[in-house]
């Protein structure tokens, strides 16, 4: 990665790696948190690369290891996008199906959805699950969307511009205002 020396080399950055992105491009976000890690999350990663390498979707579906989502209890936990399709209690014998049927055939599979218990109703998408639903998600918001490991994942989130702003943008001063406010 080269030093960037600017608020604009940032930006342009960003810029490039967005450009390099398709957002139209299944990807199965797969929690590797602690509580994930402790359910198993390694079988199950391990088996979705597998899955995908044995259909031969080597480049057409990426599939990315994030951050705790928040909902240890139900792990792991699995999101497809961009739909936005949320899954608990994943097994490793379940990458085959949700593969076949979710990212290829666009169907729901049922038994792997969250059940509101006040409702009784499967929940289809993350951000209609009540734990989420009601939630402003400020620091782990972005956890589904971001390779914990993957620099160019925080960046083109926006990481670091709050770092450029303050090298780049505001004064010793302010920079110390901001911080004691």
């Amino acid at each position: 990665m080269p030093k960037l020396n600017s608020a604009t080399e940032l930006e342009r950055l960003r810029q490039d790696i967005l450009s390099k992105r398709d957002p139209n491009k299944p990807c199965i976000a797969i929690c590797a948190g602690t509580g994930c890690l402790a359910l198993g999350c390694g079988k199950v990663i391990t088996a979705f690369k597998e899955e995908v390498r044995k259909q031969g979707l080597e480049g057409k579906i990426d599939i990315r290891e994030t951050g705790c989502p928040g909902f240890c209890e139900n792990g792991t936990v699995v999101t497809i996008y961009p739909e936005g399709i949320f899954y608990i209690k994943v097994m490793s014998e379940d990458a085959a199906e949700i593969i076949s049927q979710t990212i290829i055939e666009k169907k729901v599979i049922e038994r792997l959805l969250y059940v509101d218990p006040a409702t009784n109703e499967k929940v289809v998408h993350e951000k209609d699950v009540p734990f989420y639903k009601y939630q402003t998600r400020i620091l782990i918001g972005s956890n589904s969307k971001l390779d914990p490991k993957s620099i160019n994942d925080y960046i083109a989130l926006g990481g670091y511009s709050a770092l450029s702003k303050a090298l780049f943008q505001m004064s010793p001063e302010q920079v110390q205002g901001r911080i004691q406010a």
